[in-house]
């Protein structure tokens, strides 16, 4: 064979399980390994032509995905005859496989070839309205170029052969997401072609968003006049008014922050145990900095979510459980499950929701081992294990809703414990990669909204220590990295969790053999990341929130609370509680006393030297004076959210100074 295929020669037996499945692929292994191989001949069009010793016959033009390539045993999938030709002409090319050219070196002309028109111009579309794309290659730790995008991951087998690339979607190739993939690395080949992972952004030239606040302003205005005390029915007209306007913009990030302000407003009246007044002000802050960035050019899709698509139906997924998490509201549960999509590293996240009668408190493991997400999907089996799913959609927030029609769908297997498999930007074996990360994106209101933003699996040197306080009924442990930089996992206890405290003592301890990963929701304290977990992967994988007695948590020394004096972070937590109360009560039955904890406050603030914060603050105190004087005159909504995002952003750049020292 003279010429050469370059987007066969890429073909690993990785990438086309991707194409196809897992067990097609070790069986093809197995066959070709047996004797069972083709003729491989190639024309001069480049068409491949492997003929089998039974006869079958498979045809593989140039240009085509492994889907389109034509075989004659009449399989409606793609075949273990398929995947063999792929296999044996990689083996027979005598020449090891050239490095394959960059994604970006693809043309426009290449794209309209292999990527259906109307499905182009939807790409031109979601480009336009302004995209952020994470670009890694190999030398990030990924098998092949790969794009991840706020709706999908494109992994480029073969490089600027795109015929091979391969989507997760349900249309797996030949998508808009290759051609928005393509163009993300052709920026970052511009910009920085040896970087080895690098956030573009699609779409950043053009005019600021005509963006109407309006009634947003009016929603915050409803909640500062009346109080989320009084219930939601006062709030109902200018939710819907805020609702409708997101909607009519089509900004998807909007829509759901609008329904967490919902739900949050409303969780008063509901006697909701997990109802925090504080709550609220992030929710404000979070409108108030989306409303902000959102307008300004190329930020429409990625700050709030115009043209993000609402669902994506994904192709067959073998998905890996990294930990679940139950939260308690009276007798309601909800628990939440991360999975990784073993094939692309894409975070998602299950989500179900039960009941545990008061009644029947002391049968709650018993009721949730009998709980299903879906037929023959059993929420205790599938947290330490993997599923195997078909027709699933995936949310534009990353949320996962699975078939439920038929069992066959559906499989749930077991999982060895090991991550090893996963790489950035889900999972990290040194210190300095996490701080990176939070450097690159330390604002997480401006971020595309993810169920489990923060989720990372950090793959540990080695257990520092394990400390139990008594009094804050905390459990501590501290990790290394390779280079002796600390992470720290802190998990407080809770009375629908008995055993939690004890898995993770087991855990960390070594009983359940070396702890190689853990995973679970990260956040940065002075500069150290701290980390609260959800599973850990030892010889097995330990999820706490699943776990039973293991008697391990008798063993652990007992320490003092490890909390610092931070006077800068007490003040800004007081004045998150102080803007709760305001938004809880309402102007008309705040406190007596809240005017002068806020003076008190903007003397605190100017002690500090934040002398912008607390000439904020200051505005707010007046202005609700004012307004309780005359109710009329004047409003304090717009004084709030301004100092409620520039609150958020202070503590943001507090972490990223704690990390440059």
């Amino acid at each position: 064979m003279s010429a050469v295929r370059t987007d066969l020669l890429h073909l690993s037996p990785e990438a086309l399980a991707q194409a196809a499945n897992a067990g097609v692929v070790k069986r093809a292994l197995r066959e070709l390994e047996g004797g069972y191989r083709p003729e491989c001949a190639l024309d001069d069009s480049g068409t491949l032509t492997a003929s089998f010793p039974d006869g079958i016959r498979t045809v593989w033009a140039g240009g085509l995905p492994i889907q389109q390539v034509q075989c004659s045993c009449g399989a409606t999938s793609v075949c273990r005859h398929r995947i063999i030709a792929a296999l044996a002409y990689r083996e027979a090319a005598s020449q090891a496989a050239p490095a394959a050219a960059s994604p970006g070196s693809v043309t426009d002309e290449a794209l309209a070839r292999l990527v259906p028109a109307a499905l182009l111009e939807l790409a031109r579309t979601q480009a336009a309205a302004g995209l952020s794309v994470d670009i890694r290659r190999q030398a990030a730790g990924e098998p092949c170029d790969t794009a991840r995008l706020p709706a999908a991951t494109v992994r480029y087998w073969a490089g600027a052969s795109i015929e091979a690339a391969r989507c997760d979607c349900v249309r797996a190739a030949g998508c808009e997401h290759v051609a928005l993939g393509v163009w993300a690395f052709r920026l970052a080949d511009e910009r920085q072609p040896e970087a080895a992972a690098l956030q573009v952004r699609l779409g950043a030239a053009g005019e600021r968003l005509a963006l109407e606040r309006a009634p947003y302003v009016a929603l915050v205005d409803s909640l500062l006049r009346r109080g989320v005390a009084q219930g939601p029915a006062p709030h109902a007209q200018a939710l819907s008014a805020a609702f409708a306007a997101a909607r009519g913009l089509g900004a998807v990030w909007l829509d759901h922050l609008l329904a967490d302000i919902e739900q949050w407003s409303a969780a008063y009246a509901q006697r909701s145990a997990l109802y925090a007044a504080s709550q609220g002000v992030a929710w404000v802050s979070e409108l108030t900095l989306r409303l902000a960035a959102g307008g300004l050019p190329g930020n429409a899709l990625g700050v709030l979510g115009i043209g993000q698509d609402g669902e994506t139906e994904l192709d067959r997924l073998r998905l890996q459980c990294l930990g679940a998490r139950t939260a308690r509201d009276g007798e309601q549960r909800r628990t939440r499950l991360v999975m990784a999509d073993a094939d692309t590293g894409t975070k998602l996240v299950l989500l179900k929701e039960w009941q545990v009668p008061q009644a029947q408190a002391a049968r709650e493991a018993e009721l949730r081992a009998a709980e299903r997400l879906a037929p023959g999907v059993l929420l205790t089996q599938l947290a330490q294990g993997q599923l195997l799913a078909q027709h699933a959609k995936r949310l534009a927030d990353g949320s996962v809703q699975l078939a439920k029609a038929r069992r066959s769908q559906n499989s749930v297997m077991p999982q060895a414990a090991d991550w090893r498999f996963l790489g950035a930007p889900l999972r990290f074996s040194r210190v300095a990669e996490l701080a990176d990360q939070q450097r690159a994106q330390p604002t997480a209101a401006v971020l595309p909204r993810h169920a489990v933003g923060r989720f990372v699996v950090f793959s540990p040197a080695e257990v520092e220590g394990l400390v139990y306080t008594a009094h804050e009924q905390t459990l501590s442990a501290g990790l290394l990295d390779a280079a002796g930089q600390s992470l720290m996992l802190r998990r407080v206890h809770e009375p629908h969790l008995p055993h939690a405290l004890d898995a993770m003592a087991a855990a960390c301890s070594g009983r359940r053999g070396p702890l190689r990963h853990v995973a679970g929701e990260l956040r940065w304290e002075h500069g150290v990341p701290v980390m609260e977990p959800w599973a850990f992967a030892c010889d097995d994988v330990v999820v706490p929130d699943f776990s039973g007695p293991w008697g391990a948590l008798s063993d652990v020394a007992l320490g003092g609370s490890e909390i610092g004096d931070d006077p800068v972070a007490h003040s800004f937590e007081q004045v998150r509680e102080l803007l709760g109360s305001l938004l809880h009560h309402g102007l008309g039955s705040l406190p007596r006393s809240w005017l002068g904890d806020a003076s008190l406050a903007v003397k605190q603030w100017r002690g500090l030297s934040l002398h912008a914060l607390a000439d904020e603050l200051e505005a707010v105190a007046g202005q609700v004076r004012e307004a309780q004087a005359s109710p009329a005159a004047v409003s304090p909504s717009e004084a709030l959210m301004r100092l409620s995002g520039l609150l958020s952003l202070h503590e943001d750049a507090r972490v990223v100074l704690a990390l440059e020292g």
